[in-house]
């Protein structure tokens, strides 16, 4: 098969959904960075910028580069301008202080003995079988009972919010379109919407009843944006968390030897994780939305033009980051996007840090010297995400 994105440079033709590119997107992304910076997607019209200098320009400018469009592709009427990633500061900031105080260390930190129960059962559920598809049979039973817990959802909430989740990227259009098949936002939302009422009533320990209760106590926070926020823990929390952890699992069996380091010295954990996160990050690109017209590597953007801002390859640009394309857990501290930037940086990123430590410190050692069938693995084809939907893994 001929990959259409590595014709030669001259006739360069960016195709988001050449399988090669599906497979493997850096290559391609650092002929993005290398000689088209800036490149017109012209079946869509996006701007697709790659670099990691304009990357951290564009998060950090938002009176140029808003997200009041909305961050996704193509975003839903329902979020765009009720969450936190499709807003603009000073909004944004209004809702971030009261969104913020859902997420503190104490609330992260009581979420973890149940995540740490449900990797023990899950565990010994297993007995003697040493073959699974990690994706249907670890990620998401873990990580779907989380979310599930911190959002507050009851039994079949939950179960219907797993199913909508499940869909996220997979049903898309097209790898730069939407991402979901039309329905789905509607039905996250009418989900989330009944357990709303539900908690006007039964309130609990979670993150529906905090909302509601900052609501009542005066704080700026409308029904329609406690529900978009909520989708937002939802859906990119069950997506980006969900394909990372299929992420650093190949990740680490890719570099067996990093993975070694790990089982040896198991303090290093957050440290492959925030690697991992460089590396081959689930969150590869959000959108932005240009306010004026903009001039970047001699390329005129026009006013009110869509973006998509790379992350993933702005992670590997050897512009900023050393011999990038090696995944070394004792990298130290380097500037990356896998969480973001600027005023939208992931507020759920030390959520997400936690999860996977909590999760990886017993699985790791179980799966010891796991192997992949990757010949056989189906990966996401959406240009927002990378990651798996099916990954045979045996131990």
């Amino acid at each position: 098969m001929i990959n259409k994105n590595r014709e030669d440079r001259m006739g360069f033709r960016f195709d988001p959904e050449d399988r090669d590119f599906v497979n493997d997107p850096y290559p391609t992304y650092k002929i993005l960075r290398d000689d088209h910076p800036v490149y017109r997607h012209e079946p869509s019209g996006y701007y697709v910028i790659t670099r990691n200098e304009d990357v951290a320009r564009i998060l950090n400018d938002f009176e140029t580069f808003s997200s009041s469009r909305g961050n996704t592709l193509v975003d839903s009427p329902l979020r765009i301008g009720k969450t936190l990633g499709t807003t603009d500061p000073p909004r944004h900031d209004e809702l971030r202080r009261v969104v913020m105080k859902g997420f503190t260390p104490a609330r992260i930190q009581s979420m973890q003995p149940a995540i740490e129960r449900d990797v023990q059962r899950l565990l010994h559920d297993f007995g003697e079988r040493r073959e699974c598809d990690f994706m249907a049979d670890i990620s998401r039973p873990i990580l779907y009972a989380a979310l599930g817990r911190m959002l507050g959802l009851d039994g079949h909430a939950a179960a219907r919010a797993a199913e909508l989740s499940r869909d996220l990227f997979h049903a898309a259009p097209s790898a730069m379109g939407a991402v979901s098949k039309p329905g789905v936002m509607e039905d996250v939302f009418a989900v989330l919407g009944e357990q709303l009422e539900r908690r006007r009533k039964d309130r609990s320990d979670d993150l529906f009843s905090f909302l509601l209760e900052a609501q009542e106590a005066g704080a700026p926070l409308s029904d329609a944006e406690i529900l978009g926020n909520m989708s937002t823990v939802l859906l990119a929390g069950n997506a980006s968390i969900g394909h990372y952890f299929s992420n650093l699992i190949h990740a680490l069996w890719q570099n067996p030897g990093e993975r070694q380091k790990l089982l040896m010295d198991p303090t290093k954990l957050d440290a492959a994780v925030n690697e991992g996160v460089r590396w081959d990050t689930s969150t590869q690109s959000f959108a932005r939305q240009t306010t004026k017209g903009v001039s970047l590597h001699g390329v005129t953007i026009p006013a009110d033009s869509r973006l998509v801002v790379c992350y993933g390859a702005a992670n590997r640009d050897e512009r900023v980051i050393p011999d990038p394309d090696t995944y070394d857990i004792d990298r130290g501290k380097t500037r990356h996007f896998g969480f973001g930037s600027g005023p939208h940086i992931c507020l759920g990123a030390p959520t997400a840090r936690a999860m996977m430590r909590t999760i990886m410190t017993p699985l790791l050692p179980a799966l010891g010297e796991y192997e992949l069938d990757i010949a056989n693995a189906e990966r996401v084809a959406h240009m927002m995400a990378r990651g798996f939907y099916k990954l045979q893994i045996r131990w």
